[in-house]
């Protein structure tokens, strides 16, 4: 049971984490794309090509930073999301594993309580035994106190 609730509670972890994936795949592909414009940047820079060239590679690599960021605060926003996602799921695991020792609890009790039913019902058979013995001892006493009486009245007639 506590299996269970435990492989879904990793699936459903598993789901939520899929999409920070493909953020942070998104997020390399824009890195790599930044190092190669600073790349073509440095190199025009140090062979003096114009000017116009270089201002339009350093508002590339600009617009290329601005989307960067707006892709890690985006990134680490779902990534707070799915760990109070996943905070949840595992405070509810917790609770069904509380839940669970709590009925196994129950079923320990209920069975000692069968058990010391059982013993009370065997100590009784017992006792009512011994009343049998004993009510066939006295029943075998009256007789033969009978039986003596009887036999001492004929001996006296």
């Amino acid at each position: 049971m506590i299996e269970h609730v435990t492989e879904e509670a990793e699936e459903e972890i598993g789901l939520e984490l899929d999409p920070l994936k493909g953020h942070l795949e998104t997020m390399q592909s824009t890195l790599s794309q930044l190092q190669s414009t600073q790349q073509q940047a440095n190199s025009m820079i140090t062979t003096g090509q114009d000017q116009q060239q270089t201002n339009q590679l350093l508002q590339q690599l600009q617009q290329i930073s601005n989307q960067a960021q707006q892709q890690q605060q985006k990134t680490f926003q779902d990534l707070q999301q799915s760990i109070q996602q996943a905070t949840q799921m595992l405070g509810n695991v917790s609770q069904s594993i509380q839940s669970i020792n709590v009925l196994n609890q129950m079923a320990q009790q209920i069975n000692q309580s069968q058990q010391q039913l059982q013993q009370q019902t065997q100590s009784q058979q017992q006792q009512q035994q011994e009343m049998q013995k004993l009510q066939q001892m006295q029943n075998q006493q009256g007789q033969g106190q009978a039986s003596q009486s009887y036999g001492q009245q004929s001996y006296q007639n």
